[in-house]
């Protein structure tokens, strides 16, 4: 699925005619392929979620909800204009959102921009997230993902992992142990300030 996901992305960058070194983000993607007229605001209680893509097959509206932060509504841009590359492809199996969600959190953080951030900045999540618009949440799972390190987000209704396999725990109580053993264990813990109660595990 990576290759897939960040092949995808230099695919759009590509028809975008941009620079994965360089943090364009959702919106600016999307208007350059779709052009400028793409994005439409339209009232909170429109749509079920942040934005929704329609598509005929000529012409695609990406259509966001009024109110967005500038984080959500990039991340929004990205999620559909990765839902209208896989639609393009004929992409229509099961996992079509967590794709699209997956090649959205890549646009956002292309690799090679997160290289050259990475230099600048270090690899600090807070500072970071702000180069990229995105939350810390996003930015600590995309991390992980350009470089290499197991992680984990832990949420109050989910744990996500990423990086290379490992036994993580499978049970809230296992979390707690390893939460409580992390400095010993030499574990690196970031509690995440955008959103609450979640916290980021990695193994450094």
């Amino acid at each position: 699925m990576n290759a897939f996901v960040e092949n995808s992305v230099h695919e759009l960058f590509e028809r975008a005619r941009l620079a994965p070194s360089e943090p364009c983000g959702g919106v600016r993607l999307a208007t350059a392929i779709l052009g400028r007229s793409c994005i439409q605001i339209v009232p909170h209680r429109t749509l079920p979620g942040n934005s929704a893509l329609e598509w005929n097959g000529t012409k695609s509206i990406i259509r966001v909800r009024a109110g967005l932060n500038p984080r959500q509504l990039n991340h929004a841009a990205a999620h559909e204009i990765g839902e209208w590359h896989l639609r393009r492809g004929g992409y229509d199996h099961a996992d079509c959102e967590d794709l699209a969600r997956a090649i959205a959190a890549a646009v956002c953080v292309p690799r090679p921009a997160f290289r050259e951030a990475k230099r600048a900045l270090g690899d600090e999540i807070p500072q970071l997230s702000r180069a990229f618009v995105v939350s810390e949440s996003l930015m600590a799972l995309r991390i992980a993902e350009c470089t290499g390190l197991a992680t984990a987000l832990i949420t109050r209704r989910r744990i996500r992992t990423r990086g290379p396999a490992r036994e993580w725990p499978t049970t809230p109580e296992g979390w707690n142990e390893l939460l409580e053993a992390a400095r010993s264990r030499g574990l690196v813990v970031h509690r995440i300030r955008d959103a609450r109660g979640r916290l980021v595990v990695r193994i450094p």
